[in-house]
């Protein structure tokens, strides 16, 4: 390179010259590439959006279910289960169409790369179709159920499906909401609901147990045995007050 320099300069000069339009040559094609990954993002970010916007409708239907569910809370409620039941499902009937519209907004096959945007909503609305299930015929809704109320695919493969966890999750709020059933069943004076309830959240229990959850599941499980200690709690307190009803009657509630 020296020798290059000393005894032909121009030489030198068209090395220069080369490399500068390398150069040029090179940031153009950088400029190029980071265009592209800016395009990208902006293209991801509007994507969030739409999908953000899809779950506010979804967390807007479920907080007016969860709402109208409060009411079997209130004085009278349990009696006025059947109608509060059928407002509740009037709100939820376009929860399906609503999914409809994020399957159609997620890309295939990217799922699982959205999903924590939605996944809490999910969980919720598995908590109010299991609490509808629940009040309407005194049994856990299936997974199969679940996904069939919300418009749900069951395999991965099919598209948009109600992911497992989700159904657990969901599924597990059930339990603190009964727990606290089963108190103001007491004050309402439906003295045999909160057996028929305690009976429920033990064999609910026993179930999760076999999954040996773990990560968050297990620290929703740990709320679910905290829920059977409370309903056990009133069971025992009706049982020393003589308030314990005859067999017959819980059968009945528990179908």
């Amino acid at each position: 390179y020296r020798t290059c320099l000393i005894l032909k300069p121009e030489l030198f000069f068209y090395f220069i010259y080369f490399t500068g339009y390398q150069l040029k040559l090179k940031m153009s094609e950088l400029i190029e590439i980071f265009q592209s990954y800016a395009d990208e993002i902006e293209k991801e970010s509007h994507l969030k959006e739409s999908i953000s916007t899809i779950v506010k409708d979804l967390e807007k239907n479920t907080f007016m279910a969860t709402t109208l569910l409060e009411k079997v809370h209130h004085s009278q409620g349990l009696q006025r289960i059947d109608s509060i039941a059928i407002d509740c499902e009037a709100v939820l009937k376009n929860i399906p169409d609503i999914f409809k519209v994020l399957s159609e907004t997620i890309p295939p096959g990217e799922f699982y790369r959205f999903h924590y945007q939605f996944r809490y909503a999910t969980q919720k609305l598995v908590f109010v179709f299991s609490f509808l299930t629940y009040l309407k015929e005194n049994r856990l809704a299936t997974y199969y159920d679940i996904a069939s109320s919300l418009g749900l695919k069951v395999k991965r493969e099919e598209g948009l499906h109600l992911d497992l966890e989700d159904y657990l999750q969901g599924t597990l709020f059930l339990s603190s909401e009964l727990a606290r059933l089963s108190i103001n069943a007491v004050s309402a004076g439906d003295y045999s609901r909160p057996f028929q309830i305690s009976h429920f959240i033990r064999d609910l229990n026993s179930s999760y147990a076999l999954l040996n959850p773990k990560g968050d599941l297990r620290k929703r499980y740990d709320e679910l045995k905290y829920s059977l200690k409370k309903t056990e709690e009133v069971v025992y307190n009706l049982t020393l007050r003589g308030l314990k009803p005859v067999d017959s009657e819980c059968e009945d509630k528990s179908g």
